[in-house]
């Protein structure tokens, strides 16, 4: 979340939770004539009731919106334990980097419920063999991660954008011997 998202939604709080206080010491003050009337007092408590909701559906949202950006890695008695989106990018960026050919990485992670669905934009070296790298690398993928975090990878889409002239650091034309 944002730091203005964050602001937002403190100012939005705390606006909903001063007009609920606010609502209800009217209801409470007896003195006052117009809120002797039944209707006129049941709308004060309605809107007394609304004001306080927005305050819990508010910040219900912002725990919501945390949990969408981050994959479950354990769920116990002690509390759950969750892993940024942005961690596991990090993890399959560097993961790909290690594999000879691929000069630069793309991630995108998303939230699938149950694991997380990776998104990778490739740009490699000229000559090297799309397939198979893919393929290795979707494996090496599911299988590192997982070891890491104990966070299923579903799916692993692969886009190569670009090949790129030069030479990869290394034998950039041999690929590990279980790909041949």
């Amino acid at each position: 979340m944002k730091l203005l998202d964050k602001i937002l939604l403190w100012v939005q709080s705390a606006l909903a939770l001063v007009l609920g206080l606010f609502l209800l010491i009217l209801c409470l003050v007896p003195r006052l004539s117009w809120l002797e009337q039944t209707p006129v007092r049941l709308l004060v408590g309605a809107l007394t009731l609304v004001s306080m909701g927005c305050v819990f559906w508010l910040h219900g949202r912002r725990i919501a919106r945390k949990h969408a950006e981050a994959a479950l890695v354990t769920d116990g008695e002690n509390g759950n334990a969750y892993v940024s989106l942005s961690v596991i990018c990090d993890m399959a960026r560097r993961i790909a980097l290690e594999c000879e050919g691929i000069k630069t990485c793309k991630a995108r992670a998303v939230n699938t419920g149950d694991g997380v669905d990776l998104e990778l934009s490739l740009n490699l070296y000229a000559g090297v063999a799309v397939a198979p790298l893919a393929g290795m690398l979707q494996e090496r993928l599911k299988t590192r991660i997982f070891e890491m975090t104990g966070i299923r990878i579903g799916k692993v889409s692969i886009l190569v954008e670009t090949a790129k002239e030069g030479k990869a650091p290394g034998q950039q034309s041999q690929l590990p011997d279980r790909v041949k």
